[in-house]
């Protein structure tokens, strides 16, 4: 099996005078503008959402079966409707009556309502397990693992969802159904979650459900994983969240995105005990990583452009890249590369299942410690242990290329650019000194220096992210796959 080719863009330091959101800075309206154009320029991408169509999986997306015969009727039935409905939005806004254009838009939304309400089910989904994952998950009572879909999944494919998660991480997981309503109405909805800050109620129950999680006093860790639309809804959820919760709450946290369409993630620097040695700040949610292909459109719209071109744009976590990929499902375009089924065999699948009457887990506890880039670190001394779950991964296993220009531009990024950087200016002394002299900071290359209030920024720094990373596996990197079969990664210290 020929070895993927993956490119990994570093998390951002914890320094909230590099970043903020695009919110702070351009209204809504302006922003709702933007984002439909990066939209329609990455629209070429559309015909590979689903590609490959081919699936040796029987448990994938694309498996028969009535509800999926139903759901792929249903969701091509309200591709078209919708399209009807806005190809003729314009024309009916100029030439109905006002009262008659606002009657003829409610019958459309009705009639979108009546089509998808066989496909949308209940709101929380509790993963099948069979017997072997439901002893695996008896150890992990004091875990909460949470996920979210993305656009155009029914309450069929929801549970396929947190069906596979639990087989992958032998835990119960908790599906929240993200409702769709048709591929454009999706769209749409993603327009007003990302640039109005709207809270649809997909957004408002996970909020009410991460927050109860995270209040729980027999809850140690929340793990909280959203696919597509999904990653929008968990950004949102931390917003939300952030400023309801103590540090100690939303420290239980781990994210984890797939194909994300989010266009900023928040985490918040804390400053470290007063006796601890290192005083610099770091990251309240210790660890978030992003998976993406390549040719996604999604993610090309979401994290892949977040974290590319807008620079000063608050984006959180590690992102991997899978480099000529395509597709955007979840279970076939990503979990069955980067995750596939331990020892997969029909008589595994064909197992009996029990539905989980708690959400929960139990066991091993894992302490919050370092961040991602430090466990690292710890990595080398549980490979062998946690590689008693035989994966024939060769995403895992390959080398990702640090991509050093995103990081480089990440991290030499200020909110400088808020303001017009004087040039040709020299740095006082005392600021070279401590520019040369400070062991987080680099020395001034260019005298490319300005001022903003009473800091001296100075651009250029070399990237150290190639000494931090390069070299090492996606396996020794990533801190999700340490959950594959039930295990749980090393106690921190």
């Amino acid at each position: 099996m020929a070895t993927p080719n993956i490119k990994f863009i570093p998390p951002q330091m914890a320094d909230p005078s590099k970043y903020t959101t695009r919110a702070n800075r351009q209204g809504p309206l302006w922003l709702l503008l933007k984002d439909t154009c990066i939209l329609i320029s990455v629209l070429r991408y559309l015909p590979l959402l689903f590609w490959p169509m081919k699936s040796k999986n029987g448990d994938d997306e694309k498996k028969t079966g009535w509800a999926s015969v139903r759901d792929v009727h249903v969701q091509g039935l309200l591709f078209i409707v919708e399209t009807i409905f806005l190809v003729l939005f314009v024309p009916a806004l100029v030439s109905l009556p006002g009262i008659l254009f606002f009657a003829v838009s409610i019958a459309g939304g009705l009639l979108v309502q009546l089509i998808a309400w066989p496909t949308q089910g209940p709101r929380l989904v509790q993963s099948n397990m069979n017997p072997e994952t439901l002893r695996e998950s008896d150890n992990h009572q004091d875990e909460r693992w949470v996920f979210i879909n993305g656009i155009c999944t029914c309450s069929s494919g929801l549970q396929e969802n947190v069906d596979r998660l639990s087989l992958l991480f032998g835990r119960s997981v908790l599906g929240i159904h993200n409702q769709s309503y048709g591929m454009i109405g999706d769209v749409i909805e993603c327009l007003l979650q990302r640039c109005l800050s709207y809270k649809t109620m997909d957004v408002r129950v996970a909020c009410e459900i991460v927050k109860g999680c995270l209040m729980d006093p027999e809850a140690k860790k929340v793990v909280l994983i959203g696919h597509s639309q999904g990653g929008i809804i968990v950004s949102m959820v931390l917003d939300q969240l952030f400023p309801e919760l103590p540090n100690e709450s939303m420290s239980k946290l781990e994210i984890y995105t797939f194909g994300s369409a989010a266009s900023h993630f928040h985490n918040p620097p804390i400053l470290p005990r007063t006796d601890a040695t290192d005083s610099s700040p770091v990251d309240c949610i210790k660890y978030i990583e992003h998976y993406a292909n390549e040719y996604d459109m999604v993610p090309r719209w979401g994290v892949l452009y977040a974290t590319r071109a807008l620079l000063t744009n608050r984006y959180a976590g590690a992102v991997f890249v899978h480099m000529g990929a395509t597709g955007h499902m979840f279970i076939q375009h990503y979990l069955d590369h980067i995750f596939p089924v331990p020892g997969r065999t029909d008589k595994a699948h064909n197992l009996p299942t029990v539905k989980a009457n708690r959400f929960a887990g139990n066991g091993h506890v894992v302490q919050n410690g370092d961040s991602t880039h430090n466990l690292v670190q710890t990595h080398n001394h549980h490979v062998e242990e946690a590689q008693d779950v035989e994966m024939a991964s060769s995403y895992l296993d390959g080398i990702p290329v640090v991509d050093e220009q995103a990081s480089a531009k990440r991290q030499d990024v200020t909110l400088g650019s808020l303001v017009k950087p004087k040039k040709n200016v020299t740095a006082p002394k005392s600021a070279k000194a401590a520019a040369t002299t400070n062991g987080d900071a680099a020395p001034i290359l260019n005298g490319n220096v300005h001022r903003i209030g009473s800091f001296v920024i100075v651009k250029g720094s070399p990237s150290t992210q190639t000494q931090k990373y390069g070299g090492r596996t996606v396996r020794q990197i990533s801190r999700l796959w340490l959950y594959l079969g039930g295990k749980s990664p090393p106690a921190e210290k």
